[in-house]
């Protein structure tokens, strides 16, 4: 339900502000090359609001929102303007988050690692590669055709060594 979810919002916010912004960055960047129409808003601010109402103007049913710790309050003032704009939540947050009832709409947590100086997110990383397995498995081979193409552009304007 996930991953279908996030195939059939057209167009697909990501969310990322903060801790979480390189978990978006990294979700968007691939699925970008599947997906028609992803938008990522990890800048924070009133843009994301600004944002959040063109996503659901042109036909967003969905925002990805990614909530590590410490929980943003933009994340979440984000996610309330959502919310009250009718679009739905897919929430990625770590195991301990708690409160996410009446917020989530799909919600799947991975567990942080505290025990170095700064946080590791290597179980939300991983995730994110799952995530993107399981909207590409949503999009009826259409995520294999645009990443054939995506991947002959590549080659024909020699963008990697």
């Amino acid at each position: 339900r996930f991953g279908g979810a996030l195939a059939a919002s057209r167009p697909l916010a990501v969310l990322g502000l903060r801790a979480s912004a390189g978990l978006a960055t990294q979700f968007a960047y691939f699925a970008a090359k599947v997906h028609p129409d992803i938008r990522l808003l990890a800048g924070g601010g009133s843009l994301i609001e600004d944002q959040i109402e063109q996503c659901k103007v042109a036909g967003g049913r969905t925002m990805l929102v990614f909530m590590m710790p410490l929980y943003p309050r933009e994340t979440m003032k984000a996610i309330e303007l959502a919310r009250q704009t009718g679009i739905r939540i897919a929430l990625v947050t770590d195991a301990s988050f708690n409160d996410h009832d009446g917020i989530a709409d799909h919600l799947l947590t991975a567990r942080v690692s505290s025990r170095l100086v700064f946080d590791s997110y290597a179980a939300s990383s991983t995730l994110v590669s799952v995530l993107l397995d399981a909207m590409c498995n949503n999009m009826d081979g259409k995520a294999r055709k645009r990443l054939d193409d995506v991947e002959r552009s590549s080659k024909k304007r020699k963008v990697f060594l």
